[in-house]
């Protein structure tokens, strides 16, 4: 057994406090967790005891540094696996902070994609195959992300590939036809159009067929 012969505040931070052991510094932890276990002055502790507090202690770090990089911006789970993993943390602990998240609604794949695509259709102007794959790199299931893209048209797609190919046409006015064309299409095959859509919209644009042999 070990005795806490001190504690106090860590001077950088006032939510953490230090804890003696038999006169000489052993760890430590978040004031919560403290308060948790009832920690104080002349207490004894066993090993196992100590272990307990100090895997609490760990993951409520964790969590805590999850929770600042979701303060910044909305995050997929596999974005926060990999941010924990990158600070250290063992599986089991991201694990469980994991759990503790989802539960409190702080990740939510399925809101997090309603917001990615409102986002990337708004304001970065994506199509739906660049959004797919963006999701798809973010660990999203596929799933959901065919669940969420299946509203999106493809009347809808052609409008705003069309509505994107106007803007990109006006400042290619001294080009000639058949480079319009293909700057065309190279910039919104970039933002994401399927070809289909891309064909469709630019032949609108320009009032004439898009040929395969333009590109």
């Amino acid at each position: 057994m070990k005795k806490i012969t001190k504690v106090e505040y860590q001077k950088k931070n006032k939510d953490r406090v230090n804890i003696y052991l038999d006169d000489e510094f052993a760890f430590g932890l978040d004031l919560n967790t403290m308060i948790k276990y009832s920690l104080s002055k002349n207490m004894e502790l066993d090993d196992d005891f100590i272990s307990e507090i100090l895997i609490t202690d760990n993951e409520k770090k964790a969590f805590n540094y999850a929770i600042s990089i979701l303060g910044r911006s909305p995050k997929s789970e596999k974005e926060i696996r990999d941010k924990l993993t990158e600070k250290g943390y063992e599986k089991e602990t991201i694990d469980n902070i994991i759990h503790k998240l989802k539960i409190n609604k702080y990740i939510d794949d399925e809101n997090y994609s309603e917001l990615f695509i409102r986002d990337k259709i708004n304001i970065s102007k994506y199509g739906k195959r660049k959004i797919q794959e963006r999701l798809y790199q973010k660990g999203i299931d596929k799933e959901i992300i065919q669940d969420k893209l299946k509203d999106i048209s493809n009347e809808d797609e052609i409008q705003r590939a069309m509505e994107l190919a106007e803007k990109k046409l006006r400042t290619l006015t001294k080009e000639e036809p058949l480079k319009r064309k293909m700057k065309i299409y190279n910039y919104l095959l970039n933002k994401g159009f399927e070809y289909e859509t891309i064909k469709k919209a630019v032949s609108n644009i320009l009032k004439s067929d898009f040929e395969d042999d333009c590109y």
